[in-house]
């Protein structure tokens, strides 16, 4: 089996994983320790459940080198609904908004999009990992206490729309550590006033490690002849 963007043992090993929809980051990081029998395993940024792409995942020592990786550009390809919103802004979440999608050539929208290039502010979803008073944003939101979270500064490093069609928008992005691309496609939508959610999210870059070499989730099985866990339980 080979190995694609893994650093040697004698320092441990990054893992570019391929994330299946419906998995969570933490079942990726789970499923890693079971197969490989790590005490050390953890992920550099999460990928939230509706989404697919790369994940890393570092085992044994190179869970120092966490920090480094989440540092590291990232690259989507986003598919945006416009006319409807949801709570959590992606498909999972339940509808809370509708509104009529203006007529626009793909001009229009292309310098929408474009207007969001370079550093920005940005309201992460009520949906997310943010600590608020001690608790996630998640966890207030689904308990239906009220929440208000501070914005933050991230940046567009480059975004292109990519095709138009029927109301929904396919654009790529490059961002910054801590971008919410489920926040970029509400104030999108906005921009070109009406609301979105996102219907599809592919992380295909973090850095330099591609989706075109990320490992799928079955081809971990191979770790057990591949690998001595053991190795890995430092």
């Amino acid at each position: 089996m080979n190995l694609p963007e893994s650093d040697n043992k004698s320092s441990g090993l990054i893992l570019n994983i391929s994330k299946p929809i419906g998995w969570t980051s933490f079942d990726v990081v789970r499923r890693i320790k079971r197969e490989v029998n790590a005490v050390k395993v953890g992920h550099a940024g999460t990928l939230d459940p509706f989404a697919n792409g790369v994940l890393l995942v570092c085992i044994g020592k190179a869970t120092k080198r966490i920090a480094e990786l989440m540092n590291y550009e990232k690259e989507y390809v986003a598919t945006l609904q416009l006319g409807v919103e949801t709570d959590s802004l992606d498909i999972s979440g339940k509808v809370n908004k509708i509104a009529k999608v203006p007529s626009f050539d793909l001009q229009k929208i292309a310098e929408s999009i474009k207007s969001f290039e370079g550093e920005i502010e940005q309201v992460p979803p009520i949906f997310s990992a943010v600590k608020i008073r001690g608790k996630r944003s998640y966890q207030l939101a689904r308990a239906g206490d009220e929440i208000t979270i501070k914005t933050r500064q991230v940046r567009i490093y480059e975004i292109e729309i990519l095709d138009y069609r029927d109301s929904i928008v396919q654009f790529r992005v490059v961002c910054s550590k801590g971008t919410y691309i489920r926040s970029l496609a509400r104030d999108i939508s906005l921009k070109l006033n009406t609301v979105g959610y996102l219907r599809k999210l592919t992380r295909i870059r973090i850095g330099e490690y591609k989706i075109q070499s990320s490992l799928q989730v079955n081809d971990l099985k191979s770790f057990k002849t591949e690998f001595n866990g053991n190795h890995f339980r430092h």
